[in-house]
């Protein structure tokens, strides 16, 4: 079972009959800053004079694109330029849509504090960049992607360093520069490097005319001396070489053993994408496929930027394809590749992290067999592929792949499938804040799933249905007698909003004037209708709730790298260490998307794990989970009932005792200013999700209020 949260609500993944959209108390931790990599850099030669310049533009606050054909070594540079003192993130771009580059970059930046991953919203995600201020690097960027530009302004803080074939970030404020070959000395050198002995006094000219013909290109430099320690005259490559570089890439996959052939024949088919090892073994049915993938390395075939990452450089693509397509099966590729994932999935020796490394080449073996109209083949790879994806948190990706399923389940009949797909699609629709979409989509799986029979797949589907249409408009066709309450009711809460928002901001600069606090003399005692005491001891806030009675939701300090002890979060069963359980219980709950964000400070929290671990720690529990901790804002707290009038509090926490500039992607200096509360209005995109939270029924047992 795989649990992701999402604003209020706790998505889980707990059958091959879809996810469960469930109610969950919001008790957010502020996350910790990853640790710097300490990676070695790729080794550069004849690069120095690019790489400084580079720099230079870099600390001057200017954006930095290398463009040119593949094979120049423009990821090499990327490398070595993001390992250099700066903090960065690196991300290979591909065919990821922005929300979810914006995701990768807060996996690269932060540790997730609780046991339960967190999905950010779009907006969050660019708050939590911007805290960070990272250089920001983008290899792999496909031509006339309008990923890089939409980063460059959303994050006017930070600082991009681009890769790609073609020119995509273009203006004033970017230094773009075509990246040429090597030098004809470093290209020797690359060359007598890689041939593995000294270049004979005869060769010397020969030599020189093949790197004058390969354009000092470092692939082919390193393809031809692999042709000629493998006993190729070195005569016979430069004639090769001088008919093309493509001419040079069939020579070099010209003497291949089965296995090697195997391995670049699956890598051809998700040229570009970069997969391990076990994933080439699986979707190719080669029993020592490790050793196979270092001999297409050394070869120049295959890239392998990580220790266990391989792929296929896409310029090498339609060189290879037709001459390795017959030495494997699309069918036997794509069942091997399912049964594997459906191990990782289901907890086998491979995991979920193998599942998250491989996804990608999987979505492009999912484009692979649709564009040769083998839907079975799309069926199977996208039902893996989806839950890889929902449980990674690449939900634009999965909400494509998901789509290209459902339309294959119906151009062959399979309504079983096309009830899976159209289920989850009624979750991403929920996720994106459209719910009138999700019940539609989630109406049409019930109807399949019962005409079908799918008893266990049918009660999923009107579990997620009643949770969706609480928070979502009546049903009705249009602004007739059943819509226009939900349009007034929507209208007076964000009224209400509105005016809560004045008063907050009011009582914040009456603060700001006075000193501290707004009402001078000894601090009130708990008023009636709130909860008493916050979490870790602080009484609550006296801010009035528009005349609703009930206890209220705190959120006071939690156990953070700020030594407090932390306490119980009113509103729900209290456990020992301060965490909070997730049940729902008699208390007042917040709404299915109701968000606070705590824009995290410089300070490391204990737990963090080590700087090179790319796992994007999925919760895995057979119950339901238990969120820790509570934030680490004192003295914030929401009102507690279904009412949205009132917009969540968002708080800077109080700076640790080391400062950063600002400049070098430590975070942000502050000035030394006094944190200032930010009060975001209901509907606001700076909450986790988009939505107001949505009346929620009591809980099943229990007499309503």
């Amino acid at each position: 079972m795989y649990s992701v949260l999402y604003g209020s609500s706790r998505i889980t993944l707990a059958s091959r009959s879809g996810t469960r959209l469930q109610r969950s108390e919001l008790v957010l931790r502020d996350p910790g800053l990853r640790d710097r990599c300490t990676a070695p850099a790729p080794v550069l030669l004849g690069r120095e004079e690019v790489r400084a310049a580079a720099w230079r533009e870099i600390m001057d606050g200017r954006s930095v694109e290398f463009h040119g054909p593949c094979g120049f070594g423009k990821s090499s540079l990327l490398r070595n330029i993001a390992s250099g003192e700066r903090r960065s993130a690196f991300v290979r771009v591909g065919r990821s849509p922005l929300e979810d580059v914006l995701q990768l970059l807060v996996d690269e930046l932060y540790v997730s504090a609780g046991a339960e991953p967190v999905k950010h919203s779009g907006a969050v995600c660019r708050q939590l960049i911007q805290h960070a201020r990272p250089l920001i690097v983008l290899d792999e960027v496909p031509p006339g992607s309008p990923v890089p530009r939409r980063l460059a302004d959303a994050l006017p803080g930070c600082v991009l360093l681009v890769g790609g074939a073609q020119p995509v970030l273009g203006g004033g404020a970017a230094a773009s520069r075509l990246l040429p070959g090597l030098p004809q000395d470093a290209a020797f050198e690359l060359f007598a490097g890689s041939l593995g002995r000294t270049v004979r006094d005869a060769e010397l000219p020969v030599v020189r005319r093949l790197l004058e013909a390969v354009r000092g290109r470092p692939l082919s430099v390193r393809q031809a001396a692999a042709l000629v320690r493998a006993g190729y005259p070195v005569e016979a490559v430069a004639e090769c070489a001088a008919r093309g570089v493509r001419e040079l890439d069939r020579m070099s996959a010209g003497r291949l053993s089965g296995p090697e052939r195997k391995a670049l024949a699956v890598l051809a088919i998700v040229a570009g994408a970069l997969v391990p090892g076990n994933w080439v073994s699986a979707a190719g049915d080669i029993a020592y496929a490790a050793q196979a993938l270092l001999a297409l390395h050394e070869r120049g075939l295959v890239e392998r930027p990580e220790e266990d990452r391989f792929g296929l450089p896409v310029c090498l693509e339609d060189s290879v394809r037709g001459l390795l397509l017959d030495a494997v099966s699309l069918s036997a590729t794509v069942n091997g590749l399912a049964d594997w994932l459906d191990g990782a999935l289901d907890g086998g020796v491979n995991g979920l992290t193998d599942a998250l490394a491989g996804v990608e080449g999987v979505v492009g073996l999912l484009g692979f067999a649709a564009e040769r109209a083998e839907w079975r083949a799309v069926i199977r790879l996208a039902k893996v592929a989806e839950a890889a994806l929902f449980a990674g948190r690449r939900w634009q990706q999965w909400k494509e792949v998901l789509e290209q399923g459902e339309g294959a389940a119906r151009r062959v009949g399979d309504r079983a499938s096309e009830a899976l797909f159209s289920h989850q699609l009624g979750t991403v629709a929920y996720a994106e804040d459209r719910p009138e979409e999700a019940a539609a989509r989630l109406r049409h799986a019930l109807q399949l799933r019962v005409a079908l029979g799918d008893t266990a797949g049918a009660e999923l589907t009107r579990a997620n249905l009643a949770y969706v249409e609480v928070s979502g408009p009546d049903p009705g066709d249009g602004p007739g007698p059943a819509a226009r309450p939900n349009v007034l009711r929507r209208a007076l809460l964000r009224l209400a909003g509105l005016v809560a928002v004045v008063v907050v901001i009011a009582a914040v600069r009456a603060a700001v004037a006075g000193g501290g606090d707004p009402s001078p003399g000894p601090q009130p005692g708990p008023q009636p209708g709130s909860s008493g005491t916050v979490a870790g001891g602080s009484p609550s806030s006296g801010v009035p709730s528009g005349g609703a009675s009930g206890p209220r939701v705190s959120f006071g300090p939690g156990p953070g790298r700020s030594s407090e002890v932390p306490g119980p979060v009113t509103g729900g069963s209290s456990r020992p260490g301060g965490v909070t359980s997730s049940q729902p219980g008699p208390g007042p709950s917040i709404g299915p998307s109701r968000s606070i964000v705590v824009i995290p400070g410089r300070s490391r929290s204990p737990g963090s794990s080590p700087c090179c671990s790319k796992s994007p720690g999925i919760s895995k529990s057979p119950g339901v989970s238990k969120s820790p901790g509570v934030s680490k804002s004192p003295g914030v707290s929401t009102s507690a009932g279904p009412s949205r009038s009132k917009g969540p509090v968002i708080r800077r926490p109080g700076r640790s005792s080391s400062s950063g500039s600002g400049h070098d992607g430590d975070g942000d200096r502050g000035g030394g200013r006094l944190p200032v509360a930010h009060v975001a209005p209901p509907g606001s995109m700076a909450l986790l999700s988009g939505r107001p939270p949505a009346p929620q029924p009591p809980p099943r047992g229990l007499p309503p209020r």
